[in-house]
């Protein structure tokens, strides 16, 4: 499948909990809304620690044939096809049938303009993206179902976040 080259840019809007998870490290989860831009398509993104360099990404989802080509390709990440429900108040992940997790969360418009760094790293390097958001407080019930991939990391709970509107995110290449 083909995908565009980066960088890639994003508008939509975004959840970020951040969470300790096991072994005691800073972790989380990244709910995304991608509605126009590069590419349109919805993601979960599971941090499972955090490093000098940035975010490590353990586990990734993506609805979209082209973004998960491109993150393969691109970034080195984990991609997975999997289904969405998103509301403004709900965002569950399913593969294949099965629930990966389902988020109730509860927002309020974004009103603080923020500029938020983006660190991952990959197989491919670290890339350093940069999302602009509208950001508001959020509190957000997370339910990972026992049998998901990244049940071990102890997510499920309810957890203080960080909701952005009217987010604009840039994705560069990866610096090796």
């Amino acid at each position: 499948m083909a995908h565009p080259p980066p960088p890639w840019h994003l508008f939509g809007e975004l959840i970020i909990v951040p969470a300790l998870v096991r072994p005691r490290a800073l972790g989380g989860v990244l709910l995304a809304n991608y509605t126009s831009g590069t590419l349109v398509y919805r993601e979960l993104i599971v941090f499972s620690h955090a490093t000098r360099r940035g975010m490590v990404v353990s586990h990734i989802y993506v609805d979209d044939e082209q973004s998960l080509s491109g993150g393969h390709d691109i970034w080195g990440l984990p991609k997975e096809l999997a289904e969405f429900e998103y509301t403004p108040t709900r965002f569950v992940a399913r593969q294949n049938g099965a629930t990966l997790l389902e988020a109730g969360i509860r927002r309020r418009p974004g009103t603080l303009p923020l500029l938020i760094p983006a660190p991952i790293v990959s197989r491919a390097g670290a890339t350093l993206g940069f999302a602009r958001i509208k950001a508001a407080p959020a509190l957000v019930t997370l339910d990972v179902p026992p049998a998901s991939p990244f049940a071990a990391l102890g997510l499920s709970g309810t957890r203080p976040a960080l909701a952005g509107d009217d987010m604009s995110l840039t994705m560069p290449a990866p610096r090796p």
